[in-house]
């Protein structure tokens, strides 16, 4: 009976190390998303509307808002892709390092007031809400934003593309190390219009608090208006990696003069002065 015991609380002991073991591996785990995202709209009518679409990629973030009451019509698409895309030939998603957002609308607006009652008892309720449309572009992995705002319209009739992109690459291999990015930031419009509207371009590469502004325009009235902006960044790293006590390998080779003084030790190890085997021993024995 006693050999029964202890059978059951070894048993016991083993069931709790396993939990315990896999309590612990839980926070190895790692989630890595990779989505694609598609809308085509289309919008024709009357009345009061109001609408917004946010599109927010990793680092990069796309906004559009418009409200008004009167006559709208409308035809937008937007494709976001998060590390995937639609490969036509396999007629499905793959991944890539690819991310981005772009974004295509069309709009003609013409403000009227309006009104709508609720009850047969009700007082009619009139809506006068002139229009607005806003589009804004935020890059964060070049610290540039642009907008295209729009308020207090009799008309507008508009055409804007926008386009966020940024592709990322790292590797390491047992020579070298490499990292390589590329990020782009796109605004296009072709807006006629009556009522105020304003373009805007700042970046903050070098903080919030030292941004640069590099466009800021209002206007107020009747206007016709065309901007084509682009900003884009480039950058790549490639960095050697030394072996471990590579000597004549040429590792600490190119290090400064300076530099060999403090960080050297025994000779032929990290002064790269090559080790050769002496022909003799120094110090011969004596019989």
């Amino acid at each position: 009976m006693r050999s029964k015991y202890r059978i059951a609380f070894l048993a016991a002991i083993l069931f709790s190390v396993i939990l315990v073991g896999l309590s612990c591996a839980q926070s190895e785990v790692s989630l890595n998303s990779k989505y694609g995202y598609h809308m085509d709209q289309n919008v024709n009518g009357k009345g009061f509307f109001n609408a917004y679409q946010n599109s927010d990629v990793k680092n990069l973030s796309l906004s559009n808002t418009a409200h008004g009451s009167g006559s709208l019509n409308h035809e937008s698409k937007l494709d976001s892709s998060n590390g995937a895309k639609f490969d036509s030939k396999s007629n499905e998603f793959i991944a890539t390092s690819d991310r981005g957002t772009t974004f295509i609308e069309s709009t003609d607006f013409s403000y009227s007031p309006g009104s709508m009652q609720l009850g047969k008892y009700s007082l009619p309720i009139v809506l006068q809400s002139k229009g607005a449309e806003e589009t804004c572009l935020e890059n964060y992995v070049s610290g540039v934003s642009m907008d295209a705002r729009f308020n207090y319209l009799d008309t507008l009739s508009k055409n804007l593309s926008a386009r966020l992109y940024w592709k990322f690459n790292s590797g390491t291999d047992d020579f070298a190390s490499s990292l390589e990015s590329q990020t782009k930031t796109d605004l296009n419009l072709e807006a006629s219009f009556s009522g105020s509207g304003h373009v805007g371009v700042t970046d903050a590469s070098r903080g919030e608090k030292n941004a640069d502004i590099l466009i800021d325009e209002d206007y107020r009235g009747t206007y016709y208006l065309t901007k084509n902006m682009s900003h884009e960044v480039k950058y790549k790293l490639t960095r050697e990696m030394d072996d471990w006590l590579p000597c004549c390998s040429g590792g600490f080779a190119d290090m400064n003069v300076l530099d060999k003084k403090p960080f050297k030790s025994a000779a032929g190890i990290f002064d790269c002065t090559c080790f050769k085997a002496a022909t003799e021993a120094q110090f011969q024995r004596v019989y």
